[in-house]
């Protein structure tokens, strides 16, 4: 039992973490749930901190643990929204709290809450904080252990999929993992619910589901979920809001009664397409503004990223604005530039007496999770909550005088249908404001404008129950959406994770509703694939080149697939779609007439374990696969996606994931110039190159490989410019490449031509063509080679499962099985669940006893596999090492496909059958479905490959006894589908989920370890 924890601490926790004190709401929410509420949803309007759900969750959770008593507070909190983000200020918040959580002092309540949750979580770290987020690099095993509390901020596509065991960009060895820490024993905060009622009705059609387990401990374990919204709610479910005291309040009163004065601006007629009428709009309205705000700042928000592009361009123009673009369809790299560089300002408060006016023009990425506040807005014409969401990023702390707002309409009123995103209820939306305000539609009437400014409709939380009062808003929001149902059926055939149904129910209609688009593409960029316009490219090159620099989630970004498929035949214009999750998409497929192969641009696409295959026609490229363009053919620049091929090169992203300082580079001239941006340096980088490599291949000893490498480093170096490039230009990322450079020099003591296990040592790969002027050069792995490939990813080869070291397998059984056992106590399981998850550990590989696989771990060497004083666990073979895994299969002849876990199960089933005594009371059923499924295999069927030259197998069980088994049991045990579906009555989907996380995340982190 921890230090105790009041609840009456909750003001002083939150002032310690942040300097300020809770509002009234937030200490009545956490009393709440304290004394037996179940998470009502929020009602609570925007800038009065709904992120501070984080903060309520965290001090519940410490203080439950500190009392010692039976937990019920969820070890992790989700907090979801359907937004694609430039920056996501609830993650910088919960990383905030995790900070002062890490350093707090001893005996404050802080320290006093950072002890009792890493108590609970059993490590160092008091709470964990994770992105799950397309485009961003987060790694696949995204928590260590099940007990560790975290927050986890996601969109709804990522979360959603994960929890329907689907996880997009996963494989499917990993989705069990993902469902069971998305499902069970969390915490679901949907932020904005109102616009994700699609997830909001499945997730709690899965928690409904989970909480009719048989077992009382996992049904009360089910998803907990919370609505966050300010929009009217017929759930039925308890709500708390804002009350009499905030209202009262210094600061939430001034907040709820923010003087934001909409006017109506009619551009319709000003010009024929729409992009271009908003565009003049804009500028009109910005005109009309700058006189009158209080500070230099105005949002100009468009419904599309076409709209916003040409309102970006118009303004970009003069020279008397600093004007800003910020989409949510952007690469990491590009984000981070903008986080760093122009939006800072913004983020962290804008300079009164700044010499020009900032204009930030904006997509649906800033009505969510960017917390910032402008002095005037100008909002292109969109539903009604569109609207809302957008007022709340103008004067959200209520301080100043006046705060202007421009509604724009630039669609024409006689086809409402084709409005883009919003259609119908856009026009409905303007017609009722325009019943409470006059219309402007003159061209150029900016003095008119102005003067209405101050006279405009006042909208704020404080005046919107009097407007509604009477009024059916349904007409005013996007229609009802047509939500699945979560049967019973779908989800068992969900929950079938390997071999997986066919055909296979996507998760799409489940997460935005049957009338949306198909999940969106994955792309990426790469500058060293070559090719020429009118030519087929040479795809083995392609390929062998993505597959010595993997793809990784930071260099991508979601484009909807019919966006993409335009794009690849030079049909796509500027790009139409907004900046919502799985909104409709109204482009159209394209037009084939007269469209001939040569005309497709050259792209490859993944659709998931297998090759990379060319896209040879559009429909090709498949919703949810990745796809990789040559650099050369554009469509990305410094503020996201353009959906226009032909524009500048983009920057080679492929050596820069997040995180890694020190990471495998290329140096190629075209993956260079790409980044500095500097395309007449490409003949001098070449001369560079080739020089080098003929220096390397020349066999002179007396050169060293190391003195060549380092001088050709300083010779690249030295081309680089070193004078800070601007955030958007097209040199962005020439710091980013100097820095790896600079370390790539004076991090590495020694290279060499051959890969070596040495610490301090690394490799130089040539290019194989006599014309391939390349080096890839590959830095020292981690010391000591402590690191696994994680289990179930990448793990198709011949039954991998290698640490660079070697390992008993006696010694790699018991430290699983106890690692297993901690992990299922600190997570509160009963104790025949936490005994049977131990034993699973400690038998999990025990089918390893068979020779041939002996053999395997040993390089193929059967002399000394017959000679090693007991059996191994882990073979020392690099993980990273492909060739040599398969050649040890190949001596040792054990057979692709064939699973060790399936000879582990059948000796365990063997064993058991006895009726052991460490056994007795405990479900041995779910002792053999936990061996059986270690890997992620077996849901409900391990793989049929049988063993081709069958053996007597001895196993040595948990309790010592010696079990011999025959592996002509090794393929399918048909046993396994009755025994897995009746453990998902028996503990849930998510329940059953758990169990197996709990013994491969216990496999995975002892194997780290070296153990």
């Amino acid at each position: 039992m921890s230090d105790p924890i009041g609840l009456d601490e909750f003001p002083a926790f939150v002032r310690e973490a942040f300097g300020y004190l809770p509002f009234p709401w937030q200490e009545a929410y956490l009393r709440a749930v304290a004394t037996g509420a179940d998470w009502p949803d929020l009602d609570v309007p925007t800038a009065l901190g709904k992120t501070s759900l984080i903060d309520i969750w965290v001090f519940l959770l410490a203080w439950q643990a500190a009392q010692g008593s039976n937990r019920t507070i969820p070890l992790r909190l989700f907090f979801a929204v359907d937004r694609r983000l430039v920056v996501d200020q609830a993650h910088e918040h919960a990383e905030r709290l995790a900070d002062v959580l890490g350093q707090a002092e001893p005996g404050s309540v802080c320290g006093r809450v950072a002890a009792a949750l890493s108590k609970l979580g059993g490590g160092d770290e008091p709470l964990s904080v994770v992105r799950m987020r397309g485009g961003v690099d987060w790694a696949s095993r995204w928590l260590r252990s099940p007990a560790q509390p975290a927050v986890v901020v996601s969109t709804v596509d990522q979360y959603g999929s994960r929890l329907l065991f689907r996880g997009y960009h996963t494989t499917p060895r990993m989705r069990p993992i993902d469902a069971a820490l998305t499902g069970f024993d969390a915490l679901l905060a949907l932020d904005e619910a109102h616009l994700s009622q699609a997830l909001l009705t499945t997730a709690r059609d899965c928690a409904a589901y989970q909480a009719t387990a048989t077992d009382p401990y996992f049904a009360a374990r089910a998803l907990k979920v919370v609505s966050l919204s300010a929009t009217t709610d017929d759930s039925g479910r308890p709500r708390l809001g804002v009350g009499p005291e905030d209202r009262a309040h210094p600061v939430a009163g001034r907040r709820l009664h923010a003087n934001r004065r909409v006017t109506l601006l009619d551009v319709s007629t000003w010009a024929k397409p729409p992009t271009e009428a908003f565009a003049r709009g804009a500028t009109t309205a910005v005109n009309a503004l700058l006189p009158h705000i209080e500070r230099p700042v105005v949002a100009v928000v468009a419904n599309t990223i076409a709209s916003a592009r040409a309102a970006f361009q118009s303004l970009s123009a003069r020279d008397d604005l600093d004007v800003l673009l910020l989409t949510g369809r952007c690469r990491d790299g590009e984000r981070t530039n903008l986080v760093e560089g122009p939006l800072s300002e913004l983020l962290n408060g804008v300079d009164p007496h700044r010499s020009r006016p900032l204009i930030v023009v904006a997509t649906q990425t800033i009505e969510v999770g960017l917390d910032v506040s402008v002095a005037g807005m100008c909002i292109e014409a969109a539903a009604w909550d569109a609207v809302l969401q957008r007022l709340g990023r103008l004067d959200r702390t209520g301080d100043l005088a006046l705060a202007p707002a421009v509604l724009v309409r630039s669609h024409a009123p006689d086809d409402v249908r084709t409005i883009p995103v919003y259609g119908e209820a856009a026009a409905h939306t303007w017609d009722w404001l325009a019943s409470h305000t006059p219309v402007l539609d003159q061209p150029g009437a900016t003095e008119e404008l102005e003067q209405a400014l101050a006279s405009g409709l006042l909208l704020n939380p404080s005046t919107l129950p009097e407007l509604r009062t009477g009024i059916d808003i349904s007409a005013l929001t996007a229609p009802s959406l047509r939500i699945p149902v979560v049967h019973r059926t779908v989800l068992d055939s969900w929950a079938r994770t390997d071999p997986a149904p066919v055909p296979d129910q996507v998760p799409a209609p489940f997460l935005h509703g049957m009338d949306t688009s198909p999940a969106d593409v994955q792309v990426l960029w790469r500058a060293d694939l070559p090719w020429e316009d009118g030519t087929t490219p040479l795809w083995e090159v392609w390929a062998a080149r993505l597959a010595q620099t993997p793809p990784h989630p930071g260099e991508t970004v979601a484009v909807p697939v019919h966006r993409l498929r335009r794009f690849l035949v030079r049909q796509a214009e500027a790009d139409a779609c907004g900046d919502l999750e799985g909104a409709p998409d109204p482009e159209q497929a394209p037009n084939k007439r007269g469209m001939a192969r040569s005309q497709v641009l050259p792209a490859l696409h993944w659709d998931g374990p297998g090759d990379w295959a060319p896209a040879l026609t559009p429909e090709d490229v498949r919703p949810g696969c990745t796809v990789v363009l040559p650099s050369a053919v554009g469509g990305h620049d410094a503020f996201g996606w353009t959906g226009v091929a032909g524009t500048a090169v983009v920057p080679d992203l492929g050596d820069f994931s997040l995180g890694d300082a020190l990471a495998a580079t290329r140096l190629d001239a075209d993956v260079i110039t790409s980044l500095t941006g500097r395309a007449g340096q490409t003949v001098k980088l070449r001369e560079l190159l080739g020089d080098a490599i003929g220096r390397l291949q020349s066999g002179d000893d007396q050169e060293p490989t190391t003195e060549v490498v380092r001088d050709l480093l300083t010779a690249v170096i030295e081309l680089l410019p070193t004078a800070l490039p601007e955030p958007t230009g097209t040199d962005r990322f020439t710091q980013r490449l100097l820095a790896r450079l600079v370390l790539l020099r004076g991090g590495v003591a020694q290279w060499d031509l051959t890969a070596s296990a040495r610490p301090g040592v690394g490799h130089v790969v040539i290019g194989t063509a006599s014309d391939d002027l390349r080096l890839m050069l590959i830095p020292p792995r981690v010391p000591n080679g402590l690191l696994e490939s994680v289990p179930g990813v990448g793990d198709e080869e011949a039954d991998s499962s290698s640490l660079t070291r070697l390992v008993g397998l006696a010694q790699h059984g018991k430290g699983v099985g106890a690692r297993a056992a901690d992990f299922a106590q600190r997570v509160g399981l009963p104790q025949p669940a936490i005994a049977g998850t131990e034993i699973a550990g400690q038998a999990h590989d025990c089918g390893k006893q068979h020779p041939r696989f002996q053999t395997m771990l040993c390089g193929g060497d059967a002399l000394l596999a017959e000679a090693l004083p007991e059996p191994l666990a882990k073979s020392g073979i690099d993980p990273a090492d492909l060739a040599g895994r398969r050649t040890a299969a190949r001596l040792a002849g054990w057979t692709p496909g064939m699973r060790h876990e399936a000879l582990s199960a059948a000796a365990v089933q063997r064993w058991l059958s006895d009726d052991p005594a460490m056994t007795i009371g405990l479900d041995t059923d779910l002792i053999i479905h936990l061996v059986a499924t270690h890997h992620g295999r077996g849901r409900p069927l391990l793989p049929p490959v049988p063993d081709p030259d069958p053996l007597e197998v001895e196993c040595t069980m948990p309790d010592g006894q010696q079990v011999t088994v025959s592996s002509t049991t090794m393929g399918v045990d048909w046993n396994g589908p009755d025994r897995f579906a009746a453990l998902m009555d028996r503990y849930g989907p998510w329940g059953t989920a758990m169990l197996e996380t709990i013994v491969r995340l216990a496999d995975m982190s002892v194997s780290e370890e070296g153990s």
